[in-house]
């Protein structure tokens, strides 16, 4: 895969996710594809490749959504990291191990981007249980259907670089 082309994924989907993913009510949470996409990257493809999706995808994501510049950046950078270091936990616990860090990720990552844009933007949205509970749903709902398709193009990705050399 590459930092190159997570870059742009990563802007996509942050249009995809503040576009389409908007629209999508699942209780009062919405898909959140570049948190999902961010950490499954970091799990399935590579520490790199995450930490340039949720860079780029952040950054997307506070421009186009008027956040306070950084707040989304620094969340998704923190919840890539976390997940870095938490991966060698996450192997033993290899069928779920997509579902698992994306739920716990998804936490995280809302409070962390609801305590730095409460801290950047006042008065600080409130931080609500059931939320959060269906927030952790759809995450990973959408990470048990994309961490397969992510998987599949990582091999494919492998296998054509065999075939250069």
């Amino acid at each position: 895969m590459g930092p190159i082309f997570a870059a742009v994924a990563a802007a996509i989907a942050a249009i995809v996710e503040l576009t389409v993913a908007a629209r999508i009510d699942v209780g009062d949470a919405h898909p959140q594809f570049v948190l999902v996409l961010a950490v499954l990257l970091t799990l399935v493809v590579g520490f790199e490749e995450g930490m340039v999706w949720a860079f780029v995808g952040g950054l997307f994501l506070d421009l186009l959504a008027f956040r306070p510049l950084g707040t989304t950046v620094f969340s998704l950078l923190a919840v890539v990291g976390l997940t870095e270091a938490i991966s060698p936990m996450l192997a033993r616990v290899r069928v779920a191990r997509s579902l698992v860090g994306v739920a716990v990720f998804t936490l995280v990552f809302i409070t962390l981007t609801t305590i730095t844009t409460g801290l950047l933007r006042p008065p600080a949205p409130s931080l609500r249980f059931s939320y959060l509970l269906a927030a952790v749903v759809v995450n990973a709902v959408a990470a048990m259907l994309l961490a397969p398709l992510i998987g599949a193009v990582r091999r494919w990705w492998e296998l054509r670089a065999r075939r250069s050399w």
